[in-house]
């Protein structure tokens, strides 16, 4: 029940996640890699079977719990996103992240699930750890996947240093719980295979994986509002920066393309306004110098947390 509501938890943040941010999502390039990973994430978590029943998801897919490796694969792909969306350049792009790392992980999840499992069963939402207890091809890839999963955590956690300050606890915590999810899925999967399962062993992947992944979640959140507030300040500091560059007559944008990001023309247009002024020797009045030490606080505030 405990693992169901942590699912749900986590299903209700990220769908909110994808539907509020949208409207940005479609408008700016780069918040799209933050919501694939949410809507990524959502589907992963559907895929779990807590709101359409497991049965009819697997049966789509011809009812021998493929469904499993869909999962696991998206679950890895939605972390890797979620380590993009905070470290990626502000350049970045869908199209342009080094997709070879998840490609290739789903590749090889893919290729050990149906070599080591040619016989899966029908559908079961614990066909892995009941088929490890006694194949050890079962056992190999569910150690071989959870290790994968393991591994994006633990980028997850070294990324979190480059994240808003605000969001930072949520992501470490949550790479902190997937980590040690994963380990004692490993744990658990060997045990019951080689040696003696133990229920308390069995009972640690739930709540520490699942309180991970909602602590993520919770993250993603936080960000994609932390975001919307720094978005909308530069939006607010450009409207009254652009009546100053016009009085100095420096308000065009050379070089910059007709959809630069607002940071970007902010930045551009802050300096041409203190290069006219050094250009024309017409000092900026206290307000003005007032607004330019207010937008560098605020283009700066991504890394270091300054007060905009």
């Amino acid at each position: 029940m405990v693992t169901v509501i942590l699912i749900d938890a986590a299903l209700v943040g990220l769908l909110l996640v994808v539907v509020l941010r949208a409207r940005v999502a479609w408008h700016q390039p780069r918040a799209r890699i933050a919501w694939l990973a949410a809507l990524v994430g959502s589907v992963a978590l559907l895929t779990q079977g807590t709101v359409i029943p497991l049965e009819m998801l697997d049966g789509l897919l011809g009812g021998t719990n493929i469904l499993k490796l869909v999962q696991n694969v998206l679950t890895m792909v939605a972390l890797w996103l979620g380590i993009q969306a905070g470290t990626a350049p502000v350049t970045a792009r869908i199209r342009s992240l080094r997709w070879w790392f998840p490609g290739f992980l789903a590749a090889v999840f893919a290729v050990v699930f149906f070599v080591a499992m040619p016989e899966r069963g029908t559908s079961s939402f614990h066909f892995l750890e009941d088929l490890a207890a006694t194949s050890t091809g079962a056992w190999a890839y569910g150690v071989l996947h959870m290790a994968g999963i393991a591994l994006v955590g633990l980028l997850l956690f070294r990324s979190a240093r480059g994240s808003l300050p605000g969001t930072r606890l949520f992501f470490r915590v949550g790479a902190v719980g997937i980590v040690l999810g994963c380990l004692s899925e490993i744990l658990d999967l060997t045990l019951s295979r080689f040696f003696v399962s133990d229920a308390l062993v069995s009972a640690l992947f739930d709540p520490l994986f699942y309180l991970g992944v909602v602590s993520f979640v919770v993250g993603i959140f936080v960000a994609s509002r932390i975001t919307t507030k720094i978005r909308r300040r530069g939006e607010e500091l450009l409207a009254r920066l652009e009546p100053v560059a016009r009085d100095r007559g420096a308000d065009s944008f050379p070089g910059l393309p007709a959809d630069a990001a607002a940071d970007t023309r902010l930045h551009a247009l802050r300096v041409a306004v203190e290069d006219d002024a050094i250009a024309t020797s017409t000092p900026l009045t206290p307000a003005q110098r007032a607004l330019l030490d207010d937008i560098d606080a605020h283009l700066t505030r991504r890394t270091t947390g300054a007060p905009s």
